[in-house]
């Protein structure tokens, strides 16, 4: 090969090489990589540092920065040598990503016992399942007719089907910049869901008053201690969770954040972060950068600490949390939205509970599950616990005696705590902002708050559950992908570029 031959055969070889790390095909040269910094190591905040690891190669700068404990708020309390589940606590066979974890970092699953399931109101259990399936069937056709199958129907032959072409998009590299755009491509109908209540939605489908006053109300009381005024969408996302048929992790669903974390190789930071700066090219090139001020809660390090990155991620609420984070020199308002929190209570108990209150012969007989449907009953609801670990506990229950968690909207007191418990041997209080106030028409906040910066969490207004996070966060991990990398034709776009299997077969 001549000279100018060679030189062309290296020129074309360099163009090549610099094509492919511009469309992101190449990620090995550092220069081109982001630094990326994540604030919050719960479960959306570990799965985008995964996500984005699996995206960019092992050679990007990925930190997450946590002020408590990582798995947020899928969390587990003591009690009598035994662990419980104290956050989310449920996962759902559905839940195409929590599944997949599982099985992919071998956590054994922990079946949840279908137990007798009760509902409370005006002073009474006014229904209640049986162990046996017949029995149970005929107890819901006599009090609501067909209206528990209506709800089965819509929420699988409809409900599921839009929902699942999230995973479709998702694997199809495709991102949102707003909760709006996402739900618009999953289907216009679920954005419209959130202009209606649940009520009106279920109404819509058929569905009598009496089923959404009492079971609808109760799931929504026991899932996000609100009522069916919620907005559609979450509604029905609740109603999907009351299956049976879930399971949880052994030693706590935060072993999957945990694996997470630890499968990124995230740099993690134990501190919290006080404040995000925006800095801007000073030579006009529009090229910016954050500074992410924090205070570190580890006594072996430093007190405080200043990193700059290309990329920040905010994982955790940015309200409703006691870590407020600030950000300073930006052009407007941050962040651009308002949301209000909804205060949530678990009251955890090691004892027995009130026979008399609930009009019981014996403590044997209380449901496993037992939801409230008056709005103006005090409590939630009450749940009997299994340990999700398999240490004996510290001594023996007594007849009668379990771990009961009790969800309620503010602190008890002492006599409403003695109604609910004869006897009571260990209470923990667990009091936390733990979902928005979710309403018909309410703002849907958006995943890109500014150029670069990025909102895990807005997920949260469309649903909040452990599946909702990992989809946020690997939809914030492929748009700060796709437009590091230029993908714009990855960004905002409504139709699947690869058909569905669906349509495939539509098409034969």
């Amino acid at each position: 090969m001549h000279f100018f031959g060679l030189v062309n055969l290296v020129f074309m070889f360099l163009s090549m090489h610099i094509l492919l790390l511009q469309t992101g095909l190449c990620n090995d040269n550092e220069e081109m990589l982001p630094r990326i910094g994540i604030v919050g190591a719960g479960l959306g905040g570990t799965s985008c540092a995964f996500y984005l690891r699996q995206l960019l190669g092992s050679k990007a700068t990925i930190d997450i920065f946590e002020a408590s404990k990582v798995g947020g708020r899928t969390a587990v309390i003591k009690i009598n040598g035994q662990k419980f589940e104290a956050g989310g606590s449920v996962i759902h066979n559905q839940n195409k990503y929590m599944v997949n974890f599982a099985e992919k970092f071998n956590k054994k699953r922990l079946s949840r016992s279908d137990g007798i399931f009760g509902l409370y109101s005006n002073g009474d259990i006014v229904f209640e399942t049986s162990r046996w399936t017949a029995v149970t069937l005929s107890k819901l056709l006599w009090r609501y007719g067909l209206d528990a199958y209506k709800i089965y129907d819509w929420t699988k032959n409809f409900l599921s089907k839009k929902f699942n072409r999230i995973y479709e998009f998702q694997d199809d590299g495709m991102a949102f910049t707003t909760v709006e755009d996402m739900l618009r491509a999953m289907g216009d109908e679920l954005l419209n869901m959130t202009h209606s209540s649940l009520k009106d939605v279920l109404l819509d489908i058929g569905v009598s008053e009496k089923f959404i006053d009492e079971l609808a109300q109760g799931v929504m009381r026991n899932n996000y201690g609100q009522s069916t005024g919620v907005h559609g969408l979450v509604g029905a996302v609740s109603l999907i969770g009351a299956e049976p048929g879930l399971w949880s992790v052994e030693n706590g669903n935060k072993e999957i954040s945990e694996a997470l974390l630890q499968e990124s190789k995230a740099n993690f930071i134990e501190a919290n972060v006080k404040t995000v700066t925006l800095y801007k090219e000073e030579l006009g090139t529009g090229s910016i950068s954050y500074e992410v001020d924090y205070e570190n809660q580890n006594e072996k390090s430093d007190s405080t600490g200043t990193r700059e990155y290309d990329i920040v991620i905010i994982a955790a609420p940015l309200e409703g949390t006691k870590f407020k984070i600030a950000f300073a020199d930006f052009p407007g308002p941050m962040p651009p939205f308002s949301q209000k929190f909804h205060t949530t209570v678990a009251m955890f108990v090691l004892g027995k509970v009130n026979t008399t209150t609930f009009h019981l012969d014996n403590p044997d007989n209380f449901p496993a599950d037992l939801f409230t449907s008056q709005p103006d009953s005090f409590f939630n609801s009450i749940g009997k616990l299994s340990p999700v670990d398999t240490a004996q506990p510290e001594h023996a229950y007594e007849p009668g005696q379990a771990v009961w968690k009790t969800f309620l909207n503010k602190n008890p007191n002492q006599e409403e705590i003695s109604s609910l418990f004869e006897s009571r041997e260990d209470l923990r209080l667990v009091n936390w902002l733990a979902y928005p106030e979710y309403a018909p028409n309410m703002k849907l906040p958006p995943f890109q708050l500014y150029d670069r910066l990025y909102y895990i969490n807005a997920i949260e207004s469309a649903a909040s559950a452990m599946e909702m996070a990992v989809i946020g966060s690997r939809n914030v991990a492929l748009l700060a992908y796709n437009q590091w990398f230029g993908h714009f034709d990855k960004i905002d776009e409504i139709h699947l570029q690869t058909p569905s299997a669906d349509n495939k077969n539509s098409e034969l």
